[in-house]
């Protein structure tokens, strides 16, 4: 069965900024899942060191309301991080 998902992805310095403890630690008290992660980086040392952006891309999956929460929550930890939302889509 198909699930209602919102896509995501994030352009930043994900692994240096914690991005992926801050996800988890905004999303613990909203209805979502995040699933289907993935984090890339060109280079590694490049990335530690802030000198190249990583990606990161996701699924939030629950109802539509919880899932707006969740996009609300996550454009925060975006300005907060400074990292980029580039794109939120609504997929089935």
């Amino acid at each position: 069965m198909l699930e209602p998902k919102t896509e995501i992805r994030m352009v930043g310095h994900i692994l240096e900024k914690n991005v992926i403890f801050e996800l988890e630690k905004a999303l613990k008290d909203i209805d979502v899942e995040v699933m289907h992660v993935e984090v890339s980086f060109a280079a590694l040392k490049a990335g530690v060191e802030e000198r190249m952006p990583s990606v990161m891309r996701f699924y939030l999956v629950g109802s539509k309301k919880d899932r707006d929460e969740g996009v609300k929550a996550i454009n925060e930890i975006a300005g907060k991080t400074k990292c980029k939302i580039e794109y939120i889509k609504e997929r089935m």
